[in-house]
């Protein structure tokens, strides 16, 4: 387990949020069940607060830094992925807040998938536009306000995948009805943090080598079908000229996306008969501005259970539209251009991208486990982990199914 990275200035980074309180002290120590995270540390923060009457109360919180390994850096690129990831919490999620206030949905209704944001910085360095070591986000622990997250080797059943569905819809939703809305304010508030993201630009080793360690798992999954290794690899070539690619720019289906929405950036609610009641969307570095479609087809092939998928993939469309257009008119958004049929050439347009993703993602997902704060760990050991049988049966299932619903042009 590698040392702590050492927080400075915590205080002064949390105090806008504490309304008239103050940090009295506070212990560290590394997070492990917030998300597996190959690159960015997660550390887990046991605050003492005092209010502003005096009274002392207890608060967790989760604090995500850069990563320490330089070659950790290259891959993350937190130059880039800190400042989208703030500006989610510091600019998107009060927008759409006030969003939904002026249409006078109360607060009970409103949309509640973001964690609860207790500040951040860049750097030390005052005025800095330069992100460095010191730079740090500041969150709610969620597991202290009920929350669990999903299990990475667990795929989502009906009822989970249901409510992620409505989430991400209501997310991206809201996302362009502000764009819709207040246009001005999204282009010049929103807008400039969340360009496209290639996020093995500045590694190009690292690329290299997950192209060829996956295109390996095809042929052993195949039984060295060359024809379909080959139709891989042209879709993976697709897919990295697509993340170095500026989006278009008119596309009514363009939202900021979160680009990495998969079973271990989500944390659940439960009732108490065990059903998924609510649920926190984290980890947004990667987010971009996109097609929504990115972000629905990804996580349905990388995170679903496959047989939830092949009895519902129908149902679990409609699911995820009907939940988009009620979030569009709670607002007052013009809904005429986000017909069912425009949102099915939407996806036969873009969705194919994402199985080459999806494919890649595989490895990540399923590997065998790798402690998730281990900056030791060199990035080519994590691209390079042994694949099993059960990589080799999602990849087939992944490829199956995007066939089957003609996800594949």
């Amino acid at each position: 387990m590698n040392k702590l990275p050492e927080i400075h200035e915590l205080g002064q980074v949390i105090l806008p949020a504490l309304n008239g309180g103050s940090l009295i002290s506070y212990e560290v120590e590394h997070l492990t069940q917030l998300g597996d995270n190959y690159g960015s540390v997660l550390i887990s923060i046991r605050a003492q607060i005092k209010q502003p009457n005096g009274e002392l109360f207890a608060k967790r919180l989760v604090a995500k830094v850069p990563p320490t390994d330089p070659k950790y850096w290259q891959f993350i690129q937190p130059e880039r992925t800190c400042l989208a990831e703030n500006a989610v919490y510091e600019k998107l999620a009060p927008a759409i807040k006030a969003l939904e206030e002026e249409a006078g949905i109360p607060q009970e209704a409103q949309f509640d998938g973001f964690a609860r944001y207790f500040g951040s910085r860049i750097s030390l360095k005052p005025n800095s536009s330069q992100v460095d070591n010191d730079a740090i986000l500041v969150l709610d622990d969620l597991r202290y306000s009920g929350y669990l997250p999903g299990r990475r080797l667990q795929p989502f059943d009906l009822l989970h995948t249901q409510l992620v569905l409505k989430y991400m819809a209501r997310f991206h939703a809201l996302t362009i009805a502000l764009r819709l809305r207040k246009p001005q304010l999204f282009e010049m508030e929103v807008r400039p943090f969340f360009d496209k993201f290639d996020w093995h630009a500045a590694a190009p080793e690292s690329k290299a080598t997950m192209i060829a360690e996956t295109l390996t798992d095809i042929r052993e999954a195949t039984g060295n079908d060359e024809g379909l290794v080959e139709l891989v690899s042209k879709l993976s070539k697709e897919f990295f000229s697509f993340l170095a690619r500026p989006p278009n720019e008119n596309n009514a289906f363009n939202s900021v996306i979160h680009s990495d929405l998969w079973t271990m950036n989500l944390m659940f609610k439960y009732d108490h008969s065990g059903n998924p009641t609510q649920l926190k969307i984290i980890d947004f570095q990667t987010s971009q501005f996109d097609s929504v479609i990115h972000d629905l087809i990804s996580f349905l092939l990388t995170s679903v259970s496959t047989s939830v998928l092949e009895e519902n993939y129908e149902h679990l469309l409609q699911v995820y539209y009907d939940a988009f257009i009620d979030s569009l008119l709670s607002v007052g958004a013009d809904t005429t251009t986000y017909s069912y049929d425009a949102f099915r050439a939407e996806l036969k347009l873009v969705g194919y991208i994402q199985v080459p993703h999806s494919i890649f993602m595989t490895r990540f997902i399923l590997a065998n486990d790798v402690p998730a704060t281990d900056n030791d760990l060199d990035l080519n050991d994590v691209l390079k982990t042994n694949s099993s049988q059960r990589v080799h049966r999602k990849l087939i299932e992944i490829w199956r199914l995007a066939q089957k619903f003609e996800i594949l042009h």
